[in-house]
């Protein structure tokens, strides 16, 4: 590949973002369509739940294999077939006449989703030069966040419109647009000959679906001893996964992933992030509808501020680094998820105004700190491992997912329908909310120990 920039990169960035919105869209777009699904298959909601955990299992479990693959073989191939499986998923859940078909077709699906996010911010590290990486990778994670936060008013959207077959169908044209897009405009990558670790690659697939399984259970009954037994299981594994990769020099855990301090700091820190971000997001859902009893619109409409906040952020971070380094951006926006608990912690109750101050000065912190973390992870991965490093990336953020409804779960309780005192809530809302604080503050150590200056690009090695 030239090391010129490509005068197209700006278009094939649209590609590049119209997979992370699909692929990150559907981690929720069905959430609403679960009861409906329920009745129209004459099932129970735990069993229809697998709907929504079949795609996550079968893409945090493909993740690391896929990034390790990508940068083996032709990365273009993949991320660009990956549209297609995707598109073939979601033609299958939409012709489905059992609750089996859906899975099976979400299974796909996930497949086809572990293709692209394996591999979409390694091509942005691709087509972009480094100059320009924190921008382009800043509206990434913008429309990475957009994705993930709307799917529930996406699929009630579509709903309305078409029932829930409609929430599969419009992905299939998008699918096949950007299998030919992808194949036709994305340059060729460097590849890899290091061999791929299949054992690692199994242990790690094998704790991580462990790990998931046991939150997604956790969320819906709390820790009962099925959850304690997975959970076990899974942090043994990831264990003996550390002991193995100790003698590997080239394994899933690749040394770039913790010897590098740009990308180690980054993947340490986004850990924390998404932990503290989910594990407060939880509880502050809950208490709008449970306590405050506001309606589902109104609750809607306050998360939204969340990814209005950030949208404004992102460009404005991604500049910054490009042009100082990382280190000022994912500070300041640390300490503004720091500051954004602060009016959760303190006071006798939670206020809309709180709420509404957290959801603030949260999508603030968040706009500034990821798009600047990201484009430090990616910027300084060697190019012949960078789908490995993206993929690891969005695994990461994942198991900081996984932590962060573990212990939304530990300290709220149960997150049902039913009314609860806000006396009896807010309190152990404000200790997870501590816990939180805690968590950003730590990032904002983290955020410290960056280099002042801005990195420079490393060479394939």
């Amino acid at each position: 590949m030239s090391n010129q920039p490509l005068p197209n990169r700006w278009v094939i960035m649209q590609i590049v973002n119209l997979g992370t919105f699909m692929t990150t869209l559907d981690v929720g777009i069905v959430n609403l369509a679960l009861p409906t699904m329920a009745y129209e298959f004459t099932t129970t909601l735990s069993y229809v739940q697998w709907v929504v955990t079949a795609y996550l299992l079968s893409m945090v479990a493909l993740l690391p294999i896929l990034g390790k693959l990508s940068d083996r073989l032709d990365r273009r191939q993949i991320y660009s077939w990956g549209f297609f499986v995707f598109g073939i998923g979601s033609l299958l859940a939409a012709v489905a006449t059992s609750l089996t078909t859906v899975i099976i077709a979400r299974c796909v699906q996930g497949i086809g989703s572990a293709m692209v996010m394996a591999n979409s911010q390694a091509m942005v590290r691709a087509i972009f030069p480094d100059h320009e990486r924190g921008k382009a990778l800043g509206t990434n994670t913008i429309v990475m966040s957009i994705g993930t936060l709307s799917g529930p008013a996406v699929g009630g959207f579509l709903m309305e419109l078409g029932g829930w077959p409609l929430l599969f169908w419009i992905n299939v044209p998008l699918g096949v647009v950007g299998l030919y897009l992808g194949l036709r405009m994305f340059p060729q990558t460097e590849r890899s000959a290091q061999p791929l670790d299949v054992f690692g690659s199994l242990l790690l697939a094998l704790a991580t679906s462990l790990l998931l399984y046991a939150s997604v259970v956790t969320e819906q009954a709390g820790f009962t001893s099925t959850v304690i037994w997975m959970g076990t299981i899974g942090l043994l594994l990831i264990v003996v996964l550390l002991l193995y990769e100790r003698k590997l020099e080239h394994g899933i855990l690749d040394r770039v992933l913790y010897a590098n301090p740009y990308i180690g700091i980054g993947n340490l820190s986004a850990f924390l992030f998404y932990a503290a971000q989910m594990a407060s997001l939880i509880p502050i859902t809950f208490y709008m509808q449970s306590v405050l009893q506001l309606s589902t619109q109104t609750t809607g409409l306050l998360l939204a501020i969340q990814p209005v906040f950030m949208g404004v952020m992102g460009p404005i971070s991604g500049w910054c680094r490009d042009r100082y380094g990382a280190r000022i951006p994912t500070t300041i926006g640390a300490l503004l998820c720091t500051f954004a608990m602060l009016p959760v912690m303190i006071g006798n109750e939670v206020s809309m105004l709180d709420i509404i101050a957290y959801c603030s000065l949260f999508g603030l912190g968040t706009g500034l700190f990821l798009a600047s973390n990201n484009a430090d992870i990616m910027g300084n991965a060697p190019a012949a491992k960078a789908s490995l490093v993206g993929s690891m990336l969005a695994l990461i953020r994942y198991l900081g997912m996984i932590v962060g409804i573990a212990l939304a779960v530990l300290l709220v309780g149960h997150l049902g329908g039913v009314a609860v005192d806000a006396a009896e809530l807010a309190p152990k809302v404000r200790v997870l909310f501590s816990i939180c604080a805690l968590f950003a503050l730590i990032l904002t150590g983290f955020s410290l120990m960056r280099p002042r200056k801005r990195s420079v690009p490393v060479k394939a090695t």
